[in-house]
């Protein structure tokens, strides 16, 4: 009996530890419940297509495993938020659905609430209806494994929940990447811009728990994970070296990365023989790139430079809808997929097969839907998830608008069924702004509203959550 007594005490006293409130040097709010779980979503050699490139790649095994990662949120009042993490290119709007479905029935959380957020490895598995088959075709078995183990990973979070504090921090990072839409003779080429727009900003959501794991590091950054090269392999590229570094250095620690509005950089390195600045494609270039990341965090960690958060959990999922401008002729359409004979053959290329796609499965909307989701923790911190491949000057443009201290932006959040540029990469075109829209077969590309378009939508989720 006094062994659980004295059990009960040493309980209570790492609660009151861990609670500001208790401590008296909180920010006088509610304290927190955070709950984590993981699985490996690893596929099977051959079980699917990797997707990211275009071209046919199979993985012979894995560089290092691919998870989902979950966390669990809770305020004093009960309110919950679930952040769903996974190794992979993107989501498909059904899948979130469906996700979003079987959490409402088993755990009673609105989709509001629910938040998916792809890393955007370019050699994870295909798990996409609406993207050009040529980069990567899915395989529906192993959507369906991936669902039941998210499902499943989502309850053992939910299992896991801990009295918790959170606080959180930024950093401007610029060192392992930089802008790819380099202007050359008034066209857009695709290579290492320095000068280019790149948005540094690097957030870091740390959470301190009772339970195992003890602390949570959430950390964002805006850089295509592309970096590792013509490998064979599955791989969570240069996320999951960052990942792993943070856990090696703070015992008692996992890491989850989430995507910011990275689609128009990649990561790059000086060529040791040029000087010149490369995009970074080795598994080498990846693990130090990540490396470099996990460092600059824990420096920052270091410093002590974290705001305390505390208050409600407050969520708002909005739909808007962006308009495209004038839509691709059918004779276009037809000029990709039925490409003249060169001398050497037949030139088909991945635009091809897309094309091909477009007129198997032809689209007849008038607008692009496009989804918006704010969580706001108290009145210091709003988070936005950011459908498709956001490109980086919406980040600063986002923070911009939020009312709350401070501001973070989760990119490829939910669906991706685009790039979203802004109006100047409308205007100058390039892949971003206008050729990419083939490879998740459009019917159009978007116009110069477009920020104006986004911004209302993101208004309306921001009043949605005062």
């Amino acid at each position: 009996m006094r062994n659980v007594l004295l059990l009960t005490m040493l309980v209570t006293v790492f609660v009151s530890l861990l609670n500001p409130i208790a401590r008296g040097d909180g920010v006088g709010e509610q304290p927190w419940s955070v709950g984590y779980a993981e699985a490996d979503i690893t596929p099977a050699p051959g079980q699917v297509q990797m997707s990211g490139f275009g071209r046919e790649r199979y993985a012979q095994g894995a560089l290092a495993p691919l998870l989902t990662q979950i966390v669990v949120l809770r305020d004093g009042e009960h309110d919950t938020g679930v952040l769903i993490m996974a190794d992979i290119l993107d989501f498909d709007r059904v899948m979130v659905e469906a996700i979003r479905r079987a959490i409402k029935r088993k755990h009673n959380i609105p989709p509001e609430n629910i938040m998916l957020a792809a890393s955007h490895t370019h050699w994870g598995p295909a798990v996409r209806f609406r993207m050009s088959f040529s980069l990567g075709a899915p395989n529906v078995w192993y959507m369906g494994l991936l669902e039941e183990k998210i499902l499943a990973s989502v309850d053992a979070a939910f299992e896991n929940l801990s009295p918790a504090i959170i606080d959180y921090g930024w950093i401007d990072f610029r060192g392992i990447g930089c802008n790819r839409r380099l202007p050359v003779d008034g066209k857009i080429t695709w290579d290492p811009y320095k000068e280019g727009s790149f948005d540094g900003h690097t957030p870091i959501f740390r959470m301190k728990r009772a339970a195992k794991p003890q602390q949570l590091l959430v950390v964002g950054h805006a850089c295509h994970p592309t970096s590792s090269g013509p490998i064979q392999k599955w791989s969570p590229d240069y996320p999951g070296a960052m990942r792993d570094y943070l856990a090696r250095k703070l015992s008692g620690t996992k890491a989850v990365f989430v995507q910011g509005c990275g689609g128009d950089a990649k990561i790059v390195h000086k060529d040791p023989e040029t000087g010149k600045l490369v995009f970074s494609a080795h598994p080498e270039r990846a693990k130090a790139a990540g490396e470099k990341l996990a460092m600059v965090v824990l420096t920052h960690l270091e410093a002590g430079r974290m705001v305390p958060l505390g208050g409600q959990l407050a969520c708002s999922l909005v739909t808007g809808q962006i308009s495209y401008g004038e839509r691709w002729s059918r004779e276009e359409i037809e000029r990709l997929a039925y490409p003249e004979p060169t001398k050497s053959g037949q030139r088909r290329t991945w635009l091809t097969w897309t094309a091909r796609q477009s007129l198997a499965l032809p689209d007849y909307s008038q607008s692009f839907r496009y989804d918006v989701q704010v969580w706001k923790l108290g009145n210091r911190l709003m988070v936005f998830g950011m459908e498709g491949e956001i490109c980086s000057p919406w980040g600063p443009m986002l923070r911009a608008m939020a009312p709350t201290e401070q501001a973070m932006v989760i990119g490829y959040a939910n669906s991706t069924s685009s790039y979203i540029p802004d109006k100047r990469i409308v205007q100058e075109g390039g892949y971003e702004g206008l050729s990419s829209q083939h490879a998740y077969f459009l019917p159009a590309p978007f116009t110069e509203n477009i920020d104006y378009e986004i911004k209302q939508i993101v208004t309306r989720a921001i009043n949605a959550v005062k």
